[in-house]
């Protein structure tokens, strides 16, 4: 026992001691019960946990000019998510979350990787049937000395950072998730710091695909420091290690600096910005040399939540093997997941990608969040153009019924220069969170 403990406990029972000789004395009656305590069953202690639900329905098409494509593919799906976490007990929780995706009606589309679903003349709508847990995870938090240390183990989401090379996927119907052992900790002088070792990971496309749960070794890291509402620092590491041969090509190793605000200037104004630079290498058992780059800046103006961005993103590619690659994240650059991998034609490999992007609430239409983007794709070498992007989004929430449910619709438009056909992609979805 410390001091500290030693010290606390004689306070305590001085205080009882002294309540004791203050209070005056009564003498029960022989016939008085002595009061019992209410048993704390195990039904109520669960009544005090947490239920999560989300139900979202969408309707998304995907249209394709050239072969092999003969139609257009449609999909209408429903997903279902329900999550139960237990309350804290000695600072442990228990979190349990099922998924499923039910295709609603009349359907016609393609999952390259499902063979159930595999329509090679039909564009590709990672929304495949399934229904698993999606996360299952023991969780414990503790406070030590004002900060909090958390250690989760288990199949859960993950994000570093923006999502660019670790992420889960909030728009396809199956977000994807980890069975990973994950340490963070909030440290002094606002640094926070997260560990995380990932032994597999279930994809987007499908946990029963043939790819869809790749067993791996990897590593994450993320030191990052931040002063609210200036500027936020992140030095991260992703090892990623695979253990089945199909695999190894993937296996590399990042490390990268991020620094983004936004930057607040006065209650209205402010500064949204991002600066990042990482050097992907191969590791463990890649047979390829690997020596990428990746550049990322953004500027713009921010007023009262709506703000205006130019962007540019650079995925560096000298050759169809040495690239930069990103297997833990879904797609990342315009709406119309065409470049889901780093892309290489003619030639020409890598990712250039130079955009204007603007979004907010919109004031005229109360409750509606609006994004607007404009993609201009080109090659890292050989500066091959490969073509250009419009994206638009509009979610509105229905106050008026309830803050927890949404409609939305999203519009994708590319005009094919030199890589892939033009391609138009639309959804409509309706979503409600408990």
């Amino acid at each position: 026992m410390t001091v500290t403990s030693k010290w606390l406990g004689n306070i305590l029972v001085l205080s009882a001691a002294a309540l004791l000789l203050a209070a005056p004395l009564k003498v029960a009656a022989q016939d008085d019960k002595p009061e019992v305590p209410t048993p704390r069953t195990l039904w109520f202690f669960l009544k005090e946990g947490k239920i999560s639900f989300n139900s979202r329905f969408r309707f998304e098409t995907f249209e394709r000019d050239g072969a092999p494509f003969t139609a257009p593919a449609y999909a209408p799906t429903l997903r279902l998510a329900l999550g139960y976490e237990t309350p804290a007990f000695h600072d442990f929780t228990l979190f349990a979350q099922g998924e499923a995706v039910i295709v609603t009606g009349p359907a016609d589309y393609n999952d390259p990787a499902l063979p159930s679903q595999l329509r090679p003349d039909r564009p590709a709508i990672l929304d495949p049937k399934s229904m698993q847990l999606s996360q299952g995870y023991l969780k414990w938090t503790h406070t030590i000395a004002t900060k909090k240390v958390a250690v989760t183990a288990g199949r859960q989401e993950i994000t570093l950072n923006d999502g660019r090379f670790l992420n889960i996927s909030l728009w396809r119907q199956v977000h994807g998730t980890f069975d990973a052992a994950r340490f963070d900790t909030e440290l002094p002088a606002n640094f926070s710091f997260t560990y995380a070792y990932i032994n597999r990971f279930y994809r987007q496309e499908g946990y029963t695909a043939t790819d869809g749960e790749p067993p791996m070794h990897s590593h994450m890291w993320n030191l990052v420091w931040t002063r609210p509402e200036q500027v936020r620092v992140a030095f991260y590491g992703l090892l990623l290690g695979y253990r089945a041969p199909a695999q190894f090509t993937l296996a590399t190793q990042t490390y990268g600096i991020r620094v983004n605000g936004p930057y607040q200037l006065n209650r209205d104004w402010g500064i949204q910005y991002t600066a990042e630079f990482a050097k992907q290498k191969k590791y463990d058992a890649n047979p390829n040399k690997v020596d990428a780059n990746y550049y990322l800046g953004e500027l713009g103006p921010l007023w009262r939540g709506f703000g205006i961005k130019a962007g540019y993103a650079l995925l560096g590619g000298r050759s169809l093997t040495d690239k930069l690659s990103t297997p833990l994240a879904p797609p990342f650059n315009g709406y119309s997941d065409l470049f889901f991998n780093n892309p290489s034609v003619g030639g020409g490999n890598g990712l250039e990608s130079r955009y204007v992007n603007a979004g907010g609430p919109v004031k005229f239409l109360d409750g509606t969040v609006a994004t607007i983007i404009f993609y201009d794709y080109h090659s890292d070498n050989l500066h091959l153009h490969y073509g250009r992007e419009f994206d638009t989004q509009f979610v509105y929430k229905m106050k008026r019924i309830s803050n927890r449910w949404e409609v939305g619709w999203r519009f994708s438009r590319y005009w094919s220069i030199q890589l892939f056909t033009p391609a138009l992609r639309t959804s409509v979805f309706t979503s409600f969170t408990l």
